[in-house]
């Protein structure tokens, strides 16, 4: 092969390898766009993803707020009716006792401790009975201070806590001299069998064996 031909094959071939490289190049960097676009397209599907949890997170939120506030309402709607049927019975029972004799107003006392079981609250003060049934401490301090039965309001509560106890040892044979105990007021096991032993002369385990023949504890007060 002559000079003048070698030149122009070496420099087509040149030409060939520039253009392959050149392509090569271009590929790589088609490559390179192609992927840098698909993160971008992934980067925006993702916030997408996102922005839309973030609008049912939202949502979600403003639907557990308005629900809230309705409950909210309806408590605080029922707490205004309580308070104002308490205030409406407080009047009552004001009303009803003002003019009450001592006994009519024991009496009246002992139908309310029957239907409330006030007395089986281990807590209860002269205050909070007082509080509960809408009178004044100082009537009803007044109506223990002189009375000929009790020697105090404890005095009596105890003695309606012994009369709920008796009826539970009759009727609860399941439930254990503790919770009967409890159930009917008493703090411990050992103020429930004094209490007991007081006033009946028996222990409550005595009286359960021997329920039917039980002296009442109402008959036997001291």
């Amino acid at each position: 092969m002559t000079g003048p031909y070698l030149l122009i094959l070496v420099i087509i071939l040149v030409f060939v390898i520039a253009f392959l490289i050149t392509l090569l190049v271009l590929n790589d960097g088609t490559r390179k766009i192609i992927s840098t676009n698909a993160k971008l397209v992934e980067n925006q599907n993702t916030l997408i993803e996102h922005n839309k949890q973030h609008k049912n997170d939202e949502t979600e939120l403003k639907n557990r707020i308005s629900e809230l506030e309705e409950k909210l309402r309806l408590q605080t709607g029922d707490k205004v009716t309580q308070l104002r049927e308490q205030t409406r019975q407080y009047r009552k029972n004001i009303e009803l006792t003002a003019d009450m004799s001592d006994e009519d107003l024991m009496t009246w006392l002992d139908q309310k401790m029957d239907e409330t079981h006030l007395f089986t609250d281990t807590e209860l003060t002269l205050k909070t009975l007082a509080n509960s049934l809408g009178l004044t401490q100082r009537r009803i301090g007044a109506l223990f201070k002189n009375n000929p039965k009790y020697a105090s309001l404890g005095d009596y509560l105890n003695e309606k806590r012994v009369l709920l106890a008796c009826r539970l040892l009759r009727e609860k044979p399941n439930y254990t001299i503790e919770a009967v105990g409890t159930e009917a007021g008493f703090g411990s096991r050992r103020t429930f069998q004094m209490e007991m032993k007081r006033r009946l002369g028996i222990t409550p385990l005595q009286y359960r064996h021997g329920a039917e023949s039980a002296p009442d504890a109402a008959s036997t007060h001291k």
